[in-house]
């Protein structure tokens, strides 16, 4: 309990510098949640793309289809 005391009170015999500290973690942590929110939104949007983009998230394929790709095959 007693390093409690001392750290507390040594944040605070330099303001400024645990003014900073605070606000670079603060920001910091603000910036890795809006850039992960960003990656899990672009993900989910390329997915939902390649979905409209193909016919869906399964396709039934006749064995013919790889080797000749025409509708009459799918």
């Amino acid at each position: 309990m007693n390093n409690l005391k001392i750290a507390w009170r040594n944040l605070w015999r330099n303001k400024r510098r645990t003014v900073i500290t605070s606000a670079s973690i603060f920001f910091g942590v603000i910036f890795a949640t809006i850039m992960s929110s960003m990656q899990e939104g672009s993900y989910g949007t390329m997915v939902d793309n390649i979905v409209k983009f193909y016919s869906g998230y399964i396709q039934v394929l006749n064995e013919d289809y790889w080797e000749n790709k025409t509708i009459n095959n799918t």
